[in-house]
């Protein structure tokens, strides 16, 4: 059979594979990047899950603790009784200090992990779709290449034209996937960004909150609830700015363009201090406070929003940019088709061979 009978008998499963490439022919390289941003979330959760067993035994130390004093009334006789009563209150309150100090790291670290296994979820879905299309992708190159072999194996030097364009759809290729990449990846942070923008309104809300609480605290309103109410929401905040935090590491890994947010600090009370420092003087320094650290996430949330505007417009531009090298590879794979097309069909019918000295000259008559 004839090489051009050969590529005839080919053309349409060769047609087939180009067009299926094009869908899935990046996935090899967008599975090895999500496979490592997967990886990191499971190391940074397996990381998260440890402070919090450690949190919770120590949360469990502090809290039988704390109880051993609320609740013990012989103590409270005894102490009263040698006049070490003073001595009984400020250990009562130390011990109930820690406990709510470790409470509140347990909490906040529980917020981390919830976030952390949601994000592993979604990544795991997204895993098995890429791993699919890699597999198909995986088999069709494999097919195609074993088609190029049965064609062309062996030296092409008569169709060097050839050689050539398929030297430059090779580096259409690669540019292609490190763009596709570029794309992925600054897509990704994009999303870390914005999941950020969430959980920062969520801290200022919270410090809003806890601001409300004080202000009605200063005027009488209140009391021990609000105080509550203050530490509460302050907790939350300072969660929340933890999560913030911690996407906002994310997206750099995922996009170096992407700069650290400006400082956050969130301040914090416990409920012994609001208790025994209940007035309006000590209301009004710690309102001041609220509205400094409401000051500065607010800040931080501007800078997270141009962060976002500009991970958005670098992620427009990339695509942009993967469009216009989406149709340079695929130019440059039509232009590799045809050119082997040709060769094809000179291969199929070649010119006949010249033979020197075929014809035999006759003899002259006598």
């Amino acid at each position: 059979m004839s090489v051009f009978e050969n590529i005839s008998n080919v053309s349409d499963r060769h047609s087939q594979i180009l067009a299926e490439l094009q869908t899935v022919g990046n996935a090899p390289s967008d599975l090895k990047s999500h496979r490592a941003f997967l990886s990191d979330l499971k190391r940074r959760l397996a990381k998260t899950n440890r402070q919090l067993d450690d949190i919770r035994q120590r949360t469990q130390i502090e809290r039988e603790r704390h109880e051993k004093y609320r609740d013990s009334t012989v103590r409270r006789l005894m102490y009263r009784a040698t006049g070490k009563r003073a001595a009984f209150e400020e250990k009562a309150d130390q011990e109930m200090r820690d406990y709510y100090s470790a409470l509140e790291t347990e909490n906040k670290i529980k917020g981390e992990k919830e976030m952390l296994e949601t994000q592993i979820r979604e990544a795991t879905e997204e895993q098995k779709e890429l791993e699919a299309a890699s597999t198909k992708c995986a088999s069709l190159n494999e097919e195609l290449e074993a088609m190029y072999r049965r064609l062309f194996e062996g030296p092409t030097a008569e169709f060097p034209e050839e050689d050539e364009q398929e030297n430059v759809t090779k580096a259409a290729e690669i540019h292609h996937r490190e763009l596709k990449s570029q794309v992925n990846n600054t897509g990704k942070a994009a999303q870390c960004l914005a999941r950020a923008q969430l959980t920062i309104k969520e801290a200022l809300l919270h410090i809003f909150q806890a601001r409300r609480a004080c202000e009605r605290d200063m005027f009488g309103f209140g009391g021990l609830l609000a105080d509550f109410q203050q530490q509460n929401h302050l907790s939350l905040a300072q969660q929340k700015v933890s999560q913030t935090q911690l996407l906002i590491s994310q997206a750099i890994r995922l996009d170096p363009e992407v700069r650290p947010l400006p400082r956050m600090g969130i301040v914090q009370i416990d409920m012994i201090s609001g208790i025994l420092c209940d007035n309006y003087l000590f209301n009004l320094g710690f309102l001041k406070m609220i509205q400094d650290s409401y000051d500065e996430v607010q800040n931080a949330e501007g800078f997270l929003t141009g962060q976002l505007r500009q991970a958005k417009s670098r992620e427009s531009t990339l695509r942009s940019q993967l469009q216009d090298a989406a149709r340079h590879l695929e130019n440059a794979q039509k232009e590799l088709r045809r050119i082997r097309e040709e060769a094809f069909m000179k291969a199929a019918d070649p010119p006949p061979p010249y033979v020197e000295n075929a014809a035999r000259t006759m003899p002259v008559g006598e």
